[in-house]
């Protein structure tokens, strides 16, 4: 969704202000050229534009020797539709560069990691300027097939290291966290509604993905039912009350294209980095782990290491919480018992978020509008996201997992609760 055209701002003085910045490293410096070129290959990336700065410089102290550094800028998509929410989406990339400056900045103080990657101040403040991993040897993978066992290790670990980092920033200093969270009530609504649309449309086209298929009528019935967005909301609200109070600043978008992994020699897995958190959440850490499972691990993974991962990541996040002398703890058995309480959230997961993650070409940009209306389910772009290659061969183990885990059982145990309450719900989702 992203575009490849070079804003006017990534100018010389831009990069050297950034450059700049890490005076420890570069104090005063002379740009003597930048080339700029995409970042991610097109469909990694759906929420900005990511280009690679490769810049050469020399230092005001150092005139003789000429230095060469490649740098990662995440600015803001443009277009016609961006325009016309400018103010939404402006408060929505202002909170990432905050997310560095502020939040990583604190979590330096409780102990040197590097989860994320070197930061730069970025003289716009709508854009987050990194270091380029791939110049350290970090690699993205192919979206289209998933992360083994080894891939999901590192990456259950360092989540988990910066989960229990945002636990004790968010009780020594919480306006931090909170600066992050403040939204106007005017993109609060706007995201609300936005969500319902978004959800809406998947679901139908999940249904229609769905209808001529026998061995899954049980699982079309449970979506169908969900398209009533008043008792949806319901079984949200509900879950979110039912799930352990500890909570964690999290990436909310763990997708295998928002990390980054290096290997040695043999192509084994030393080392994972975490990016994007345009989209951060406060809530529970299992949330974001059970996002992670079902939108980036491979079938195998969830069918036979599951187990194995759970345990990896509670015992991480607490051995961290000891080692930063927070009492905070996380119990294996309260994981487990939450992973089934989010079961409502893994069906919006793997009706909602996947579908264009597994796209064989980039998917169009009215895909994340939700606005499927206009035109028959099956001829609208969204439903050409359950017609591509890589969804036709995972979806049926997807499903499968889900009906061995449990997770279309606990559904329709909540369907069946709230619709015995007998409440009212209106056509637009609200309840009388």
């Amino acid at each position: 969704m992203g575009d490849s055209i070079v804003p006017e701002w990534l100018t010389a003085d831009f990069v050297k202000s950034c450059l700049e910045s890490d005076k420890e490293n570069y104090g005063e410096v002379e740009v003597m050229s930048h080339s700029v070129e995409p970042a991610v290959p097109p469909g990694n990336n759906y929420g900005s534009n990511m280009f690679r700065v490769i810049v050469q410089y020399k230092k005001l102290n150092d005139q003789s020797t000429e230095y060469s550094v490649s740098l990662i800028i995440k600015s803001p998509l443009t277009g016609e539709f961006v325009k016309q929410f400018g103010e939404f989406f402006n408060e929505v990339y202002e909170k990432e560069p905050e997310y560095y400056n502020s939040f990583i900045n604190e979590t330096y103080k409780i102990c040197k990691h590097s989860i994320v990657p070197k930061y730069y101040s970025s003289p716009n403040p709508l854009c987050v300027v990194l270091e380029d991993l791939k110049t350290s040897n970090y690699e993205m993978v192919d979206r289209h097939n998933l992360l083994d066992f080894d891939h999901c290790r590192f990456y259950v670990k360092a989540s988990a290291k910066l989960h229990a980092l945002s636990v004790v920033v968010s009780k020594e200093h919480p306006e931090i966290i909170q600066s992050l969270l403040i939204k106007s009530p005017k993109l609060s609504k706007t995201i609300v509604e936005f969500y319902k649309v978004l959800a809406l449309s998947r679901f139908q086209c999940m249904v229609a993905f769905l209808e001529d298929k026998p061995d899954y009528k049980e699982f079309l019935d449970v979506i169908n039912e969900l398209t009533d967005l008043g008792l949806l909301e319901r079984i949200l609200e509900d879950m979110e009350k039912s799930v352990q109070p500890l909570k964690a600043l999290t990436q909310k978008d763990p997708w295998c294209t928002n990390i980054m992994f290096k290997y040695d020699e043999s192509r084994q897995v030393v080392d994972a980095k975490l990016f994007d958190f345009q989209q951060m959440n406060y809530t529970s850490p299992v949330k974001e782990l059970v996002t992670f499972l079902w939108m980036s691990a491979n079938p195998q993974v969830r069918s036979t290491r599951l187990d194995d991962l759970c345990r990896l990541y509670c015992d991480s996040l607490n051995e961290h919480l000891a080692d930063f002398g927070c009492d905070d703890r996380l119990s294996l058995e309260d994981m487990r018992s939450d992973m089934r309480v989010l079961s409502p959230h893994v069906l919006l997961v793997v009706c909602g978020l996947v579908p264009p993650f597994f796209a064989d070409e980039p998917a169009d940009f009215d895909v994340f509008t939700g606005n499927i209306s206009n035109v028959p389910i099956k001829e609208s772009s969204t439903y050409k996201l359950y017609q591509s290659n890589t969804f036709k061969k995972y979806y049926p183990f997807i499903l499968d997992e889900m009906a061995r885990d449990g997770i279309f059982d606990h559904i329709k145990e909540k369907i069946k609760q709230f619709k015995q309450k007998n409440y009212k719900i209106t056509q637009n989702g609200h309840i009388v």
